[in-house]
């Protein structure tokens, strides 16, 4: 199929659609959830803005009055919304999602948020125009599979309770390089300045001895180490969030907001004022971390950073 170039580009599509939609089933199907995949865009969208309109909801969507008046009907014959008069002008009906629906919410949730989790790994993966890109997202979801990492994930989230976090020990030195070491060297080609080295080779002398901190996030199971930060100290008043790095296959569930959390809690412990940390626009999962924590980007106090990686300076105000 292509062969046909960009003629094949729908029944790609199709073909592709397809598949997803089949391994939402069997996951919604795993997690004991019974709703219909393709209920997915009015579902979510009632949940998200609230009741409207057929009219309203094929205009947002972007899809036919029809369509939605097909899909509205399955859904309230499943009681997935229910139909009531606008108070505001009886002559049209409001579709809202039912108690049923606001009930599978919370269950549904965690399941979504995997779902887009993988879907966005195997996008970032992806260096091609759109045909290509097609062909090498098609290639991704064959070998690295959509079902299995999902629900290998929803189960780590179970896992994720028996995380701990504790602070330095010498004899996880060898862990807090590979960390970062995976991070530089799936972003940035392994390239090292000397402050990396230091850091990464005498982690004790470079933050320890200067009244900095490190962190470790271990799984008690197996006593897998899984994710570590480190906490620098420039003064009483200014702290740098340093070297944070997790293990791929334990991103997502929310080990480095945990590692995160205990290095700002220490910071605001020793009373500093603000705590600081230069990050780069390709650890895009990162920089949605520190936003949603409350670090603000601003201009590099000194114009530009040390690392040639870093293009992004963000501070975090603990006290006036």
């Amino acid at each position: 199929m292509r062969s046909f170039g960009s003629l094949s580009l729908g029944s790609r599509l199709k073909r592709l659609s397809d598949r997803l939609v089949q391994d939402v089933i069997r996951l919604y199907q795993s997690q004991g959830i019974e709703l219909n995949p393709t209920f997915f865009p009015l579902f979510n969208m009632l949940h998200q803005q609230g009741a409207m309109t057929v009219t309203e909801a094929a205009e947002k969507l972007g899809v036919t009055h029809p369509a939605i008046s097909k899909i509205a009907r399955k859904m309230q014959q499943e009681e997935w919304l229910s139909k009531t008069a606008d108070p505001d002008d009886e002559r049209r009906q409001l579709l809202a999602l039912s108690p049923k629906s606001e009930q599978l919410l919370e269950q549904i949730t965690p399941v979504w948020s995997a779902i887009q989790g993988q879907l966005d790994t195997l996008i970032s993966c992806q260096q091609y125009p759109l045909l290509d890109s097609l062909a090498e997202f098609e290639n991704l979801l064959q070998q690295r599979g959509f079902y299995t990492p999902v629900v290998e994930q929803l189960a780590r989230r179970n896992e994720g309770q028996d995380i701990v976090i504790q602070g330095w020990d010498a004899e996880l030195r060898d862990d807090f390089r590979r960390l970062n070491l995976a991070w530089l060297n799936r972003y940035f080609d392994g390239h090292l300045l000397e402050r990396d080295r230091e850091a990464l080779n005498n982690p004790e002398g470079y933050y320890l001895a200067q009244g900095g901190y490190i962190w470790f996030a271990r799984h008690q199971a197996d006593n897998q180490v899984v994710g570590c930060v480190a906490l620098a100290r420039h003064d009483n008043e200014r702290y740098e969030i340093s070297k944070m790095g997790v293990d791929d296959s334990w991103q997502t569930i929310g080990v480095g907001r945990r590692l995160l959390m205990t290095a700002l809690d220490k910071a605001r412990e020793l009373g500093a004022s603000e705590v600081f940390l230069e990050s780069s626009s390709k650890l895009e999962r990162a920089l949605q971390l520190y936003r949603n924590l409350g670090f603000r980007d601003i201009l590099h106090p000194e114009g530009q950073s040390y690392y040639d990686r870093a293009d992004i300076y963000m501070t975090l105000t603990l006290r006036a």
